[in-house]
């Protein structure tokens, strides 16, 4: 039985989303994915994670005609790790294989949950109740893709 792989991000493209079609036939849109963490590194910068997401078929053909650097995003998909030969010797990535993408206005979270909390070690079971909360809402408003 297989267990359970479910991501949800909101966050940034750091770049155009551009397609690929595989010798398949199957198409993929590839594009690179800012999130940015509760913490600021002693310089004043924040500290972000950088994805590469993988988006295949009908919805990455839409994510390469609409995805563009600098639009925030809320995707919801799969992480997967893939690995490939360098020449110092095998190099792994983790992926986020998109399977929802719908684009953002502004921060999905702000002013709707303490970000403090997202600093702690442990969540308490009602940040995440909250958090699953806002992301149902997220799913269930207009602009689905």
């Amino acid at each position: 039985m297989a267990d359970l792989n479910l991501v949800a991000l909101t966050g940034v493209a750091t770049r155009d989303a551009t397609l690929r079609e595989k010798s398949s036939g199957q198409v993929k849109a590839e594009f690179s994915f800012e999130v940015e963490r509760p913490f600021v590194r002693q310089t004043g910068e924040p500290v972000s994670d950088l994805f590469l997401v993988d988006v295949w078929q009908d919805l990455g053909k839409w994510t390469a005609d609409s995805i563009r650097e600098g639009q925030r995003l809320f995707i919801v998909g799969t992480l997967n790790k893939e690995s490939y030969s360098t020449r110092g010797g095998r190099e792994h990535m983790t992926i986020v294989k998109a399977k929802y993408i719908r684009k953002l206005d502004g921060n999905l979270l702000d002013g709707r949950m303490d970000l403090e909390v997202l600093k702690e070690d442990n969540w308490p079971a009602e940040f995440l109740h909250e958090a699953v909360e806002i992301l149902s809402g997220a799913l269930s408003e207009e602009s689905v893709v």
